[in-house]
C-alpha cells in the first residue's frame, strides 16, 4: 500500500498509529521531531505524513509543513493538535496542509481522510505525468524532419516562445499545423495554461459565436443557460482557431475587434470581459486570394498574420519520409505493443515515391495500419495500401534519389568508413535481388538480364 509517515513527541500516540495504518494495509514510519520527519521524507518519499503542530526542537508542525513542501510539493500533510482553534486551522490551509484534524482524531473519520488524501495524491501525480508527456510530446525536437524547410520552422517556433505575437499557420490539411501551435504553446512561458482548439470550419457561423463568445440565457432559441466560450474559457492559456479562412464576415469583424481591445461580450450580453490569452490561428486556404477576392477581411488577415509559419507538403519535402516512417513505426510499436523492426528497402522506396496528398497524417495512417498487418516484424511492400504502388510507378528516379540521399547522410552522420561503397553495395544487392526474381531465380537469365558474366552474379550473391 502506501507509506505513511507519522510525526509525534509523544511514543504512546505514534504507536497507536503505527497498529492502526498496519492494519489498514499501510506502511507506518515513525519520526519524533519536526527535524527528524525532514530527513524522513527526504530519504522515504512517503505519500503521506500526519504531524503534530506541537512538538520539542527549533521547528514546530507548521515550520515543518512549508519545508516539507519545498523537499517534495506533491507530499500530502495533515495536520493535527490537542489544542484546536480557528486561526491554527486556516494557518495550517494556508500553508498547504491536506487536512486538519483534532486529537485524539476518530479512527473512522481519520480513515476515511486518508483514502481521500491517498487518491487525490495519485490523481495530482498522474496529472503532473500527463501534463509533463503532454509537454514532451509537443517539444519542437518531437516535430520530425531534416529537410530545410522544417529547420526553418523549428528557428521559428523557438523565436515565437519568447513572446506572445499572434501567429498565421498556413498549409495543406494534414501538414501538422495544430502540432506546430502546440509545439509553441508548450514551450513557452503559458505551457501551464490551457491549450485549446476551435474547428472553425466544423461549426455554422450562430454555433461558432457562441462557441467563441459564450452567450446569455435566453440570448437566442434554444440558450436556456448562460454559458462560457472559448475566450473565457481559455484564460491566460493559448488559443488556436483552427481553419479560420471559413469564418463568416460577421465573424470575421467582431473578432477583428477582439484582437484590437483585447475585451469581448457574451452573446445577448452586455457585459466586457477581457481576454488575455494568445491567439494562434491555422488555414488551408490560400489566403492572399481569399482577400483580394473580398471573401476575407484584410485588416483581419494582417491582424492574425503578425508572424506568419509555412508548412510545406510532405511532397515537397520528401527526404523527411524515411525518418517520419521511422517515428511512425516507434509510435506504432508503442501504441499497439507491437514488435515492427523495420521497413524493407522496396516498401521505402515506395514510400518515398508517393505524393501524399493526405500529407503526414496519411503517411501516420499508412504506416499504423502497415505496423497492424506485417506480422513478421518489418513492413514489406504488401503491407502498403496499392495506391502507393500505383503512384511510385509513375514517379521515376526521385524517389530513388531520396532513398540514396537518405542513406548516404545516415552513413557520414554515423561516422562510416567508406559511406560510397556501403552506399553503392546496398543498391548492388538490391539490384542482384531484382534481377534474380524476375528471372525466377535462374541464375543465368538474371545474368542475362543485368548485362553482367554468371561468374560475376555468383560473386555478388556471395558477397
Amino acid at each position: 500500500m502506501s507509506k505513511i509517515l507519522v510525526v509525534d513527541d509523544e511514543e504512546k500516540v505514534c504507536w497507536a498509529f503505527e497498529q492502526f495504518l498496519e492494519a489498514e494495509g499501510h506502511t507506518p514510519l515513525i519520526a519524533s521531531s519536526a527535524r527528524q520527519a525532514l530527513e524522513k521524507v527526504t530519504a522515504e518519499n512517503p505519500e503521506l505524513v500526519i504531524m503534530d503542530i506541537r512538538m520539542p526542537g527549533k521547528l514546530n508542525g507548521l515550520e515543518a509543513l512549508v519545508e516539507m513542501k519545498k523537499l517534495d510539493p506533491e507530499v500530502y500533510v495533515i495536520i493535527m493538535t490537542a489544542h484546536g482553534n480557528m486561526q491554527t486551522a486556516i494557518d495550517a490551509m494556508q500553508l498547504g496542509a491536506y487536512d486538519y484534524i483534532v486529537k485524539p482524531p476518530d479512527l473512522d473519520e481519520l480513515k476515511i481522510i486518508i483514502q481521500r488524501a491517498l487518491k487525490s495524491q495519485k490523481l495530482s501525480r498522474e496529472l503532473t505525468l500527463l501534463r509533463s508527456e503532454v509537454m514532451g510530446r509537443y517539444q519542437k525536437e518531437n516535430i520530425v524532419g531534416k529537410s530545410p524547410q522544417m529547420q526553418d520552422i523549428y528557428k521559428l517556433i523557438g523565436t515565437l516562445t519568447t513572446n506572445d505575437m499572434t501567429v498565421l499557420i498556413e498549409g495543406e490539411t494534414g501538414v501538422g499545423k495544430e502540432l506546430v501551435a502546440r509545439a509553441i504553446h508548450y514551450n513557452s512561458p503559458r505551457k501551464d495554461k490551457p491549450f485549446i482548439t476551435v474547428n472553425c470550419a466544423a461549426l455554422t457561423e450562430t454555433l461558432l459565436e457562441s462557441e467563441l463568445f459564450g452567450h446569455e440565457k435566453g440570448a437566442f432559441t434554444g440558450a436556456t443557460s448562460q454559458k462560457r466560450g472559448k475566450f473565457e474559457a481559455v484564460q491566460d492559456g493559448t488559443l488556436f482557431l483552427d481553419e479560420v479562412g471559413d469564418i463568416s464576415p460577421n465573424t470575421q469583424t467582431k473578432l477583428l475587434r477582439i484582437l484590437d481591445s483585447r475585451e469581448f461580450e457574451r452573446v445577448g450580453g452586455n457585459q466586457t470581459l477581457k481576454m488575455p490569452a494568445r491567439i494562434i490561428a491555422a488555414t488551408n486556404r490560400k489566403m492572399v486570394e481569399a482577400v483580394e477576392a473580398g471573401r476575407f477581411r484584410d485588416d483581419l488577415y494582417y491582424r492574425l498574420k503578425v508572424v506568419s509559419i509555412h508548412i510545406p507538403p510532405l511532397r515537397e519535402r520528401k527526404a523527411d519520409i524515411p525518418l517520419l516512417v521511422r517515428h511512425f513505426v516507434d509510435v506504432s510499436n508503442n501504441e499497439f505493443n507491437g514488435l515492427i523492426k523495420g521497413i524493407d528497402p522496396g516498401a521505402m522506396e515506395l514510400l518515398t515515391s508517393h505524393d501524399f496528398p493526405g500529407n503526414v497524417r496519411e503517411l501516420e495512417n499508412i504506416i499504423k495500419s502497415a505496423a497492424v498487418l506485417a506480422r513478421g516484424g518489418v513492413i514489406l511492400p504488401e503491407h502498403l495500401p496499392s495506391g502507393i504502388a500505383k503512384s511510385a510507378q509513375s514517379a521515376g528516379y526521385p524517389a530513388l534519389k531520396a532513398v540514396l540521399e537518405t542513406m548516404l547522410n545516415e552513413k557520414i552522420e554515423s561516422g562510416a568508413s567508406n559511406p560510397y561503397d556501403e552506399v553503392t553495395e546496398y543498391v548492388d544487392s538490391f539490384l542482384v535481388e531484382m534481377g534474380l526474381q524476375l528471372a525466377d531465380q535462374n541464375q543465368v537469365k538474371a545474368a542475362d538480364l543485368l548485362g553482367i558474366s554468371r561468374t560475376t552474379l555468383r560473386n555478388k550473391m556471395k558477397k
